[in-house]
């Protein structure tokens, strides 16, 4: 059976290593990226099954990602990981 890939968009290296660690515990293929532009470039030509997807990243905005994932593949499931905290980040 073919493992699934998950691309991981996050700052913080501490957390993205635990991330990718876990789900890659858990049987999945992790593609990882620290910065929006080097996520961007993989959110749009990498071959993935889901991107959890940081907001605040340096050279850009998760938002801004997110968006360009959504005209190119709009069918591609999302889980946005966020230390924002305010109500309309979260909503």
């Amino acid at each position: 059976m073919a493992r699934l890939h998950i691309l991981v968009i996050e700052d913080d290296a501490g957390i993205r290593q635990g991330v990718c660690d876990a789900l890659e515990l858990e049987g999945y293929v992790t593609l990882a990226a620290g910065d929006a532009r080097t996520g961007l470039d993989h959110a749009l030509h990498a071959n993935y099954a889901l991107l959890l997807l940081d907001l605040v990243l340096p050279h850009g905005d998760g938002l801004d990602i997110l968006a360009e994932v959504r005209r190119a593949r709009p069918t591609t499931p999302v889980i946005v990981l966020t230390a924002r905290g305010d109500e309309t980040d979260r909503v």
